[in-house]
């Protein structure tokens, strides 16, 4: 691997000089305070021992801004000399226009000599966009300076975005009950930040009959999709989706990216939709997921080995797991088939561009790229800390946990072992390895590197703010950047941006789809503690389950009964043998003479969704909802430390009364302090975006080999750099600089999750899955979920 890796880590403490790490005298800040050159300056005075980095660290601003404003420090630093040091940094004003939203622009720092029409030339601007956005520049270029590159209009999704259309174009929106923003959005295939701009002023607190402007270009588009066409195929008896892909000469991948949730394992009746397009070469592809003998794959297909043999003539009776095998299919039909039917609607939740490629054509080209691919892992590595802890650990024992410098380190190792494995298969990368932390002028630094307009992937940075600006910078050069930690889909401005953590709008439709799995007759109760929080969310979950839950549910008289006996028993004022007359359930008075008249019969509820705010309902709130004849799934939205002990608390001492299984939205299993005995009694349900399943063969050998290697147990970082690494160096191996097209197609396993990249609004790729999770035998287990 050694000769294919080249590492460069950025010591910027370096500047400060060698005698860094031996200033032990203590700085104080100045309180002279000076208006030069319309600016506001501390005025510091240079004493024996003081070194610009220590400086620096005191008055919080960057090594290089104080060289700037003092360019004699070069030299190094006398006793005595006068330091001119801002009040307010470039830090503190990047970062406050970084919060502001609309950061279209990088940095250049002028090197000595350089002019406006020479960086012009760099990235491609006019000199009167720079001119506009350095109106300073007047004054003539200085070296350090900042100059501001303005970037060009952003790209959504291939579609040009009409921000205010006018009266008599404009599209129009009612908003129904139980709509979000978030619903408004998916269903016009527009970004919410479009939606807000063209309705000034608009909340998500949405009213029933309010009317939103959508952008004119999205009806289009929505036009154009359902032009599409698609088959619907109709599962016989002894039929399997082998036989199918190979009917319709398309690969199961393919046929699984048209149909969400579609498994291998179909029933006759099922109805499977195929794209109505027609495959012109004589074979499709499959991809072994396990290692296997071809005879057995060559029985699934219903063809011989022969015929296997003579397609794939590099490969003999074994196949092992990545392994790409063309299946033979014969000339295409003249018609379609006989046995299905067109239909013009096309798959809800496959995007446009998903519909576009095929998996054959992907795979097709696969192992084809041999070229050297150029990485940058952008980490935070506080470099100037780890030079001090080098010293200072020989005193003493080194707790990793007390510095910053190991806070990242095994996501690093992760990521090593990964590119180590990748290239045993014929992975060929140049790694870059830069030290970005959350200091933005470190990321402007790092970004003058002249290689980084040469990357075909940058991973990282990990800090949203130094994000924006590299993202910014991956844009203007055309170069993918993969989002590795932030949930917020702010990132999501660029066409090349893949944010592999999902936001928490995926977790609804899983839900959702768990609820019609394994809860179809649940009496469902949603949770939050104030009616400030989670509103959107709450409207989003209703209008979904709306749609699967069934309109009521019949339960058995005689079981109704038998609770009215076993209450009898448990009332000390009744007699022995006497039942009591009558028994609340869901709100509705249950006569038992009425159960007696008609013991075979059943009696119906309605089905209703429940919504309890607790800092006004409290538990009586769930009480008045709960169901005594079955199942009470409780819905809890928070992640608050304090809410959800203290509703798993509540809702246990319920548990002898009410069957009760909860689910905790967003992210419980970032909270520690849940008894487990509660998340036990309560068949506690949870989402996550890792699950380790440490009965897999994967992840034993994963966790072996990382602690043979770096003497350590590897902790989530290590797991989140392995996959990450393992994910898209894969991507770029199999599929090229392009890989964004087969990436709906591509499953490459990972340790801790799946990932499954859709187009993002209003622009990029994100991972929409989560893991939904139960603590089950003191374990916890994840739900499978077709």
């Amino acid at each position: 691997m050694r000769k294919h890796l080249l590492i460069i880590i950025l010591f910027l403490a370096a500047a400060a000089g060698p005698d860094l790490l031996f200033s032990q005298e203590e700085i104080v800040k100045s309180d002279i305070i000076e208006h030069l050159d319309g600016k506001d300056y501390y005025i510091h005075s240079v004493e024996q021992g003081q070194t610009l980095y220590a400086i620096s660290k005191v008055y919080d601003i960057a090594v290089d801004e104080l060289l700037f404003e003092n360019p004699d420090a070069r030299q190094g630093l006398n006793i005595g000399q006068q330091l001119r040091i801002p009040l307010v940094s470039r830090e503190k004003l990047i970062t406050d226009d970084l919060r502001k939203g609309e950061f279209r622009y990088i940095f250049h720092i002028v090197r000595k000599g350089q002019t406006l029409y020479g960086i012009s030339r760099i990235y491609d601007v006019s000199v009167d966009d720079l001119k506009a956005a350095n109106p300073e520049w007047a004054k003539g270029l200085d070296p350090g300076q900042y100059l501001k590159i303005p970037m060009k209009d952003p790209v959504v999704n291939d579609r040009s975005v009409v921000v205010k259309p006018d009266a008599e174009s404009r599209k129009m929106h009612t908003v129904a009950g139980g709509e979000t923003l978030y619903s408004i959005s998916r269903k016009y295939r527009v970004g919410l930040p479009e939606l807000k701009a063209a309705n000034p002023g608009l909340t998500s607190n949405l009213s029933p009959g309010q009317e939103i402007v959508i952008p004119e270009y999205q009806e289009e588009n929505i036009k154009q999709e359902e032009e599409k066409t698609f088959y619907e195929h109709t599962v016989k008896e002894k039929e399997t989706l082998y036989g199918i892909a190979r009917k319709y000469r398309i690969s199961i991948d393919s046929l699984t990216a048209f149909n969400q949730g579609l498994s291998k394992n179909i029933f006759p009746g099922e109805v499977i939709r195929i794209p109505q397009r027609v495959n012109p070469d004589s074979y499709i592809t499959h991809r072994v997921n396990e290692k296997t003998k071809l005879k057995k794959i060559a029985s699934k297909y219903a063809i011989s080995v022969t015929a296997i043999k003579d397609a794939n003539p590099d490969f003999r009776s074994r196949v092992n797991p990545g392994d790409m095998l063309m299946i033979p299919v014969g000339p295409p039909p003249l018609v379609s088939p006989d046995d299905v039917h067109v239909v013009i609607t096309p798959p809800d939740d496959i995007p446009p561009k998903v519909m576009d490629s095929d998996s054959i054509r992907c795979y097709d080209k696969m192992y084809r790229h041999k070229k050297d691919f150029n990485v940058a892992l952008m980490i935070p590595l506080y470099a100037e800390e780890a030079r001090e802890i080098s010293l200072k650990a020989r005193s003493g024992a080194l707790d990793p946990r007390k510095h910053k410098s190991f806070n990242f380190i095994q996501f690093y190792e992760g990521f090593l072992m990964a590119v180590d494995e990748l290239e045993k298969q014929g992975l060929n990368v140049r790694l870059y390895l830069y030290d970005v932390d959350e200091k933005v002028s470190k990321t402007i630094q790092v970004l003058q590197q002249p290689e980084l307009a040469d990357m075909d992937l940058i991973i990282g940075p990990f800090f949203s703010r130094n994000f924006t600006l590299v993202s910014n910078f991956a844009e203007m050069f055309d170069i993918k950047i993969v989002n590795p930690l932030t949930r917020r889909t702010e990132v999501l401005s660029n066409p090349n941006v893949f944010k592999i953590k999902p936001s928490r709008d995926a977790q609804a439709a899983l839900l959702t789809k768990f609820v019609e799995i394994y809860q179809p007759d649940a009496n469902i109760i949603l949770v939050r503690n104030n009616k400030f929080q989670y509103e959107d969310e709450v409207l989003e979950i209703r209008g979904l389950l709306d749609k699967v839950v069934p309109y009521g549910v019949k339960v058995p008289n005689a079981s109704i009964y038998d609770l009215i006996v076993e209450y009898s028993k448990a009332d000390t004022n009744l007699a022995a043998g006497v039942l009591i007359n009558s028994l609340m359930v869901e709100n509705r008075m249950i006569q038992t003479a009425e159960l007696e008249n008609s013991p075979a019969d059943s009696t119906f509820f309605s089905n209703g969704i429940a919504e309890v705010i607790y800092a006004t309902d409290s538990v009586y709130g769930v009480i008045r909802n709960a169901s005594v004849v079955r199942n009470n799934l409780v819905i809890v939205l928070t992640n608050n430390e304090i809410f959800a002990p203290e509703i798993l608390t509540r809702l246990n001492d319920l548990k002898d009364t009410f069957d009760i299984t909860v689910v905790g939205m967003p992210e419980w299993d970032l909270l520690d302090n849940l008894e487990t005995d509660y998340l036990l009694d309560l068949k506690v349900y949870y989402f996550t975006d890792a699950y380790y399943d440490y009965d897999d063969p994967d992840v034993k050998s994963f966790i072996m080999d990382f602690r043979e290697r770096y003497k350590t147990h590897p902790d989530d970082y290590a797991f989140e750099g392995y996959d990450l690494g393992t994910f898209f160096l894969g991507a770029l191996m199999r599929f090229g600089t392009d890989c964004e097209k087969c990436l709906p197609y591509y499953r490459e396993k990972v340790l801790s999750t799946t990932i499954k990249f859709s187009p993002a609004y209003p622009a990029g790729y994100e991972n929409l899955y989560w893991n939904l999770c139960r603590y089950r035998n003191y374990r916890i287990e994840k739900v499978i979920i077709q």
